[in-house]
């Protein structure tokens, strides 16, 4: 009996110093002792035509759909290379943090172009826990009709 008495002292210890707390109607994450990894996380589109081929883009375009922000990063050449060859475009990553706030689900548009053609046009929602970005809906392989 003393064992359970225990087991369920801590039990309740242990739902009690979870890291959720009420904001008025607002559920908030405590993120001061989460531990993080770290780990870099990107969330991105892999683009292939009929074939299954990679699809080289010439441009592509993030944009916040909530305020119109663009939240395109800059990529060297070396980067864009490998994204090309892949056929692979990051949309969002842990690096936009500052761009996406924490448990709320963010509207992104990814746009991308071979010339000045609008090629591929998908929607993704995204959302950042403690730690990292993750991938609430929208496509992550396209096909794409150049």
């Amino acid at each position: 009996m003393k064992r359970i008495t225990i087991l369920c002292t801590l039990l309740i210890a242990l739902t009690l110093s979870c890291g959720k707390r009420e904001l008025g109607n607002e559920e908030v994450q405590d993120c001061k002792s989460v531990p993080c990894t770290y780990e870099l996380r990107w969330i991105s589109v892999k683009l292939v035509d009929q074939s299954d081929n990679p699809v080289a883009l010439d441009r592509m375009k993030v944009t916040r759909l909530a305020d119109g922000e663009e939240l395109t990063r800059t990529y060297d050449s070396s980067q864009w290379a490998a994204f090309r060859r892949l056929g692979s475009y990051p949309v969002s990553g842990d690096l936009d943090r500052e761009h996406i706030p924490k448990f709320k689900n963010t509207k992104l548009r990814f746009q991308g172009y071979i010339g000045n053609r609008e090629v591929v046009k998908a929607d993704y929602v995204v959302t950042f826990d403690c730690c990292h970005i993750a991938l609430v809906s929208g496509d992550v392989e396209l096909v794409v009709h150049p």
